[in-house]
């Protein structure tokens, strides 16, 4: 097991919140060859001892070890404690941030392949954690591909973080007028439904979802524009229940891809 790197004078010389960083760092490098099956159980005492000796160095409450050596368990408090550290580093954590995951026993057949030939159309987003969660949501309900209009794609470093890899496999079709290329598509066969709470749109969850359907959301302020409004055959939205009258465009595109392949899938 690697020693912590600072001396008991070093690290309380440090401010608060440098100290919590470096302990991440440290219980990190542990957690990750917790992971990997590089840590011999019989460490368990010896790490328990170090950590409680850097505590003590700080007067933070001692680590209680686990009273069974089984790696699950040590994996899990270890993962507790990361995060506890990061509580006093005053920055908000996102799912990015988080502990790779580890769980092994998902159902053997959780990846159910499906191929409805529906897509997103994205008109104008501007924030790009939208952008990179919208393309995780598309490969968890089977989505086959964005179309971007005027939006960065996957090779934007902050869309490729939001995404947690889904990027790398998700196609993307960027267009500059994305009216034109929606017309372009029903041309070809596909029916483009708008979500948007205007006149004429029923609820998403009385559409009759079809294969080869196009969904269009809009920008975060004002909608789908104008002009990409001319082309959607019909439209939907997700009714509300609150004193708000609208939910996140990320969260919204999850509502309704679900919806989507739930009902192609049946």
């Amino acid at each position: 097991m690697d020693t912590f790197g600072f001396t008991k004078k070093k690290l309380i010389s440090l401010p608060i919140e440098s100290r919590h960083k470096h302990l991440i760092k440290w219980l990190s490098e542990f957690y990750q060859k917790l992971t990997t099956n590089r840590v011999n159980l019989t460490l368990f005492d010896l790490f328990t001892d170090h950590y409680n000796q850097i505590l003590s160095w700080t007067q933070m409450a001692p680590f209680i070890k686990p009273e069974a050596n089984n790696l699950k368990i040590w994996i899990e408090v270890i993962s507790d404690r990361i995060h506890y550290h990061r509580s006093f580093t005053n920055i908000t954590i996102r799912d990015h941030d988080l502990l790779e995951k580890i769980q092994t026993n998902d159902l053997a057949n959780a990846s159910n392949k499906i191929d409805f030939h529906c897509h997103i159309a994205l008109d104008g987003l501007r924030s790009l954690f939208n952008v990179g969660s919208i393309f995780r949501t598309c490969d968890a309900t089977g989505f086959n591909s964005i179309l971007l209009g005027n939006i960065p794609g996957k090779e934007h470093p902050g869309i490729q973080k939001t995404s947690m890899g889904a990027h790398e496999w998700i196609k993307e079709e960027h267009t500059k007028d994305l009216a034109q290329t929606l017309i372009q598509k029903k041309e070809e066969g596909y029916r483009v439904i708008g979500v948007e709470t205007i006149e004429g749109s029923v609820p998403y969850y009385k559409m009759r979802w079809e294969p080869k359907t196009i969904v269009v959301f809009g920008n975060e302020e004002y909608g789908i524009s104008s002009h990409v409004l001319k082309t959607c055959d019909t439209f939907v939205h997700i009714p509300m229940f609150g004193k708000k009258n609208s939910i996140n465009v990320a969260n919204a595109v999850s509502v309704i891809c679900f919806q989507i392949a739930n009902a192609l899938s049946a």
